[in-house]
């Protein structure tokens, strides 16, 4: 029988909210710079006045322990100061992406029960049909009156905050998540190191749990944080800031982290310390960042259910014998077990489930026991008998030493650009659209990355094409859940249990790609025909009309970039990389480098 456990002592110190940690550095250090945009700034003192004077006004509206609050704010301070003003009216934080459709967020409002919903200006008008549960963190509140946080506080086993992941059923799910859960993972120097001395550049949506690092590493523990502009990162765009403001901590995933490695990014970038997480980490990109550069480098592996990392370890030299190196061990009072399809556990080396114990859990799905109840089960490793596991359904396996490798899902959950994506929530999206009545949805490598390829089987009579289905997709998905490529067959392949056989489709099929559902228009001038060949190389397309959408095309995130190198090489203009995608058809970019516009 193996025990997993990281090999550092467990302090036993009791947990605390992070709020609280966040406030002892409020009050001894004031002046203190706390969050960082471009050019504007708040000081440790500012920003806990200004959480409190909206913690205040939630309280007055019944916000306390384990009551939810929707945070629906862009990349701003005044995003930091939502979710530390809900922190302080005891309540906990439900991050909502700006840029879902407003179906999805509601949704999500709904399904939450969430009491009241943090906006600003630039947000505000998106969910009128909230009405006076909408609460803007951009309006001057008076200061808290004596007793204003009278009432039950929070402890560290109360709810910090609640992320929606995507769901089997092909609705999103709720992951609880309490204080105890998420502070672990910043006052621990396991994997990084935390202090006054650190500034951190905060660059992941707030709905994914990597956030935690970034800010509450940070703030409870007296650093500056440093907020990306409020605008697509990439590569070019996180380096940018990490330059202009003397960063020294980052977190990226893999798929920017070989972006980065690969455009030799990271030299002379002031960085100290680089935390990879939420996707399999590429050996090569890990060598050749650790053989040319004196940044240390380390993983933060761990689903949103284990309270963001599970199992952490500042990368060796010995790890890039293993392809993908390992995730570390669990972090101090986290405990790991590797099982078979029965839930006993394998013998080292050997592939299975990866379970989970200890201080890392969530409560579970919020509002649905019955989910909560198949994914944590009572400990059946001799823990004491309130305790529990979470099955995390990840492939791993123990190596030499105590550590774990994890190689990949054992069911239908993928990671795309860093963001847990459900197969069958965006199967279901497609099974919505009209003329659709098969579906089956895969990951698959294309350039360096993973992308969506879905496989669709049309009603009698209809031929979908692929600018309906992205255009319908757009109205419930986020931008990382809609296929890049879609494709019709006469029938889904099925195995021998009857359920779709993702790995024939993945392996290809005689399936033909949809058509565009716009009609083909060739260059009209010599700056459109260059745009259009370059487009064709790029996307391994024989031809590219002016009116085609890149990405209705194929085009991914990472194929863009070697568009944008091309054009700018070929044209010796300079043009930026936002404009690609604000431009997505030839006879946009070109009318907007024609006009000076890019």
């Amino acid at each position: 029988m193996i025990d997993i456990q990281q090999q550092v002592p467990h302090t036993g110190a009791p947990a605390h909210c992070l709020n609280d940690l966040f406030a002892v550095h409020a009050a001894a250090v004031p002046g203190a710079p706390a969050v960082t945009q471009a050019d504007q700034t708040l000081t440790y003192g500012e920003l806990r006045d200004r959480a409190l004077r909206l913690g205040a006004r939630l309280r007055g509206r019944g916000v306390g322990p384990d009551v939810v609050v929707g945070l629906h704010v862009e990349r701003s301070l005044d995003m930091i100061v939502g979710m530390l003003g809900i922190l302080e009216a005891g309540g906990a934080y439900l991050p909502l992406r700006t840029d879902d459709p407003v179906e999805r967020v509601a949704g999500i409002l709904k399904d939450s029960g969430a009491a009241s919903v943090i906006t600003s200006a630039a947000t505000h008008e998106r969910l009128a049909a909230f009405g006076d549960a909408r609460v803007r963190v951009d309006v001057a509140y008076p200061a808290p009156a004596p007793g204003a946080f009278h009432g039950p506080r929070p402890t560290a086993e109360n709810l910090a905050y609640v992320i929606y992941t995507s769901g089997t059923t092909g609705a999103p799910k709720g992951v609880a998540v309490p204080h105890r859960a998420a502070e672990r993972i910043v006052r621990t120097g396991v994997y990084a190191d935390f202090g006054s001395q650190e500034t951190f550049l905060q660059i992941c949506p707030l709905s994914f749990d990597a956030h935690v690092l970034e800010v509450w590493g940070s703030l409870a523990n007296g650093g500056h944080l440093v907020l990306h502009p409020n605008s697509r990162v990439s590569a070019e765009s996180v380096m940018e800031t990490v330059r202009a403001h003397s960063v020294t901590a980052l977190w990226l995933t893999p798929t920017v982290f070989n972006q980065v490695v690969d455009e030799g990014l990271f030299e002379g970038s002031g960085l100290r310390q680089v935390v990879i997480g939420g996707e399999v980490v590429s050996t090569p990109h890990l060598a050749r960042a650790m053989q040319t550069t004196d940044i240390r480098f380390s993983n933060g592996y761990g689903p949103t259910e284990a309270g963001v990392f599970t199992c952490c370890r500042v990368f060796e030299e010995a790890d890039l014998a293993y392809s993908p190196p390992p995730v570390g061990a669990p972090l101090p009072g986290t405990r790991v077990w590797v099982v078979d399809a029965e839930g006993k556990q394998v013998p080292e080396g050997e592939l299975g489930e990866l379970y989970i114990g200890g201080d890392a859990l969530a409560h579970g799905y919020h509002g649905r026991p019955d989910l909560t109840g198949k994914s944590f089960i009572p400990d059946p490793f001799g823990g004491a008998p309130d305790e529990r596991v979470y099955k995390s359904g990840d492939l791993a396996r123990a190596l030499p030493g105590g550590l774990i490798q994890v190689i990949g899902r054992i069911d239908s959950q993928v990671k795309i650009r860093g963001n847990r994506v459900e197969l069958t929530e965006v199967e279901s999206a497609l099974l919505a659209a009209p003329g659709v009545r098969q579906a089956a949805v895969v990951d698959k490598p294309q350039g360096g990355e993973r992308v969506l390829a879905a496989y669709i089987v049309p009603a009698e009579g209809a031929a979908p094409t692929v600018a309906e289905l992205r255009g319908l997709l757009a109205e419930r998905l986020p931008d990382y859940m809609i296929p890049s490529e879609l494709f019709r067959l006469d029938r889904i392949p099925l195995t021998s249990n009857g359920k779709a056989d993702r790995s024939a489709l993945r392996q290809g099929t005689d399936g033909t790609r949809l058509e565009l559902g716009v009609a083909f228009r060739p260059a009209a001038t010599d700056l459109e025909g260059t745009l259009s060949a370059i487009w064709a190389e790029v996307l391994t397309t024989p031809s590219v009309g002016v009116d085609d959408n890149y990405f209705d095309l194929g085009g991914t995130s990472i194929s863009i970039k070697q568009a944008h190198q091309r054009i700018q090489d070929e044209l010796g203009i300079r043009l930026s990389l936002v404009s690609m995608f604000e431009y997505p058809t030839v006879r946009l970019l070109a009318e907007a480098i024609a006009n000076s516009e890019v």
